[in-house]
């Protein structure tokens, strides 16, 4: 069963932090990482890339962290 994280604290602190992440989503800056924080959402187009790195971590998170309702 994978680990249910619900912040994007959590999320960002389970892969590694912002440098890590930055990396994985193909953005220049940890800086970028910092400024969905501050937004409170991931951008959308992040999301497959994000959810399969959780899922090898054995972790998942919800999709509204990304501005994606949950499907039903």
């Amino acid at each position: 069963m994978l680990k249910r994280l619900t912040t994007i604290e959590e999320v960002v602190d389970a892969l590694g932090g912002n440098r890590e992440v930055a990396a994985l989503t193909g953005r220049k800056s940890a800086h970028a990482v910092s400024m969905w924080k501050d937004r409170g959402a991931f951008p959308s187009n992040t999301i497959l890339i994000m959810q399969a790195a959780l899922k090898s971590h054995g972790k998942s998170a919800p999709s509204e962290l990304w501005g994606v309702p949950e499907a039903m």
